[in-house]
């Protein structure tokens, strides 16, 4: 935003106009469609991961940027979806440095953190750098903890290391415009939208909420063991700012609890009676199969008076209890929930896979073909597949009549026909799903192999 005040660039410039490494998979990608997550391509985490490495990993920018400018293909075209990406914001800020000619790093520094104040922030560049007063990241593990090692230094979307008091000094900036003034705080708090005119939660690095009445704007994040999350209420006037460093903090819920308390007086009043359980026409409506992520597809059905869940395939259903009409608990020690608020002719056209107040996971509703009853021969599938774009390799191996892969990290997943030529991983990992890719004589050529929130990268059957 500072740069595009500046005119040294516009947020309708195409991402290959600044790195020309770049190669839009899908048709153009802009900086606007970074900003606001609806860009499409294949998540640079879950690349990561499929390469065998994690946060604890020695891992820096040039490496994960490379990662990124090697892929070909893409989750969705540009614009037509929203999906969270750091990959977006790891190119932003590429394109940042390169604009301005500094460092990211440095541009922060000069731009933001000294004018501010913050004298305890800084972005992490050198994964063997030792940070004065760094507070090591932790999760539960039995009665205790264990570290939660953290080494990557990819930075963007991610690698700010801060205290509580200057993320204040950075969420005051928003009442006083003392960073980019009144004009950039206006833009960045203009909603994105899809090509359709969808309108979106997020908002350039922002996502809007109400609270009882009250619009708020926040952001979370999460890496390693460490949590934070700053959340901001202008009428209110009032900014929280929370840290903690052991992965199983609720940060986001934990936010919102004290805003609720500060502003009870404010707030509009909750509803005081429970609400009418949802009647079987409505029941009805939710019932079908949901794609939360590639390979990961949720059943939702009926069974008398209420819904059951359960995977796909799987016959291993769970009752869902209905804590509000649409909206059902999965788990009540994270305050996870799904939720139905989108419909068509009768039918919730997806599900919202609720995070505590992070926020959701759109899972479009998906027409799913009956288990296949047969299995594709196992002993023609064996061998091994190499990626180009992950410069990668994985091997299909057959065990006592199960078929498993092998990633060039040493994890092997066991996987189950559940469509198809199509497989989930029954032990999860890094791989989620993977495609048998025949050629026109019906022989298996490669795979497409797709993690989290990376799809259909492929891989070619080596001779």
């Amino acid at each position: 935003m500072l740069l595009a005040e500046e005119g040294k660039l516009s947020l309708d410039q195409q991402v290959s106009e600044f790195i020309p490494e770049f190669t839009a998979p899908d048709g153009p990608v802009t900086i606007h469609h970074l900003l606001g997550h609806t860009g499409g391509l294949r998540e640079v985490n879950s690349l990561i991961a499929l390469t065998g490495q994690s946060p604890a990993s020695p891992l820096t920018h040039a490496r994960s940027l490379d990662l990124i400018l090697r892929q070909r293909g893409a989750n969705f075209p540009a614009g037509t979806r929203s999906e969270y990406s750091n990959t977006g914001y790891e190119l932003l800020a590429e394109i940042v440095a390169r604009v301005s000619g500094q460092p990211f790093a440095q541009f922060m520094e000069s731009r933001i953190f000294a004018p501010l104040g913050m004298d305890e922030t800084l972005v992490r560049t050198d994964p063997d750098a030792i940070l004065r007063k760094l507070a090591h990241s932790y999760r539960p593990r039995g009665d205790g903890f264990a570290r939660q090692h953290l080494l990557s230094a990819t930075f963007g979307s991610t690698g700010i290391v801060s205290t509580p008091r200057d993320l204040l000094r950075w969420a005051n900036a928003f009442d006083t415009g003392e960073v980019g003034g009144e004009a950039i705080l206006r833009r960045m708090a203009v909603r994105s939208t899809l090509a359709d005119g969808t309108p979106l939660i997020a908002a350039n690095g922002l996502e809007f909420r109400d609270l009882r009445g009250l619009g708020t704007w926040s952001h979370g994040g999460s890496t390693g063991g460490f949590r934070s999350f700053l959340l901001r209420i202008p009428d209110a006037r009032m900014n929280i700012v929370v840290m903690s460093n052991r992965d199983n903090f609720l940060k986001a819920a934990f936010a919102f609890d004290i805003a609720k308390v500060l502003l009870e007086d404010r707030l509009e009043p909750k509803e005081e009676s429970a609400p009418p359980p949802s009647t079987l026409e409505a029941l009805d409506s939710y019932v079908g199969d949901y794609r939360l992520f590639a390979g990961i597809v949720f059943s939702i059905r009926r069974d008398g008076d209420r819904l059951t869940f359960a995977r796909f395939g799987s016959d291993d259903a769970s009752a869902l209890p209905e804590i509000e009409p649409g909206a059902f608990v999965l788990d009540p020690n994270r305050e996870l929930r799904i939720e139905f608020h989108d419909f068509a002719d009768g039918k919730a056209t997806r599900m919202r896979w609720q995070i505590s107040e992070d926020g959701f996971i759109p899972a479009p509703r998906v027409d799913m073909l009956p288990v296949p009853d047969t299995s594709p021969d196992y002993g023609k599938l064996t061998g091994s597949y190499y990626s180009q774009s992950l410069q990668q390799v994985v091997s299909l191996s057959e065990e006592e009549g199960e078929l498993w892969l092998r990633a060039g990290s040493g994890e092997r997943f066991l996987l189950v026909l559940y469509q198809p030529d199509t497989f989930y991983t029954a032990n999860g990992g890094s791989i989620q799903r993977v495609k048998l890719v025949r050629n026109g004589h019906g022989s298996v050529g490669g795979l497409l192999v797709s993690a989290a929130l990376a799809d259909d990268i492929v891989f070619r059957r080596m001779e």
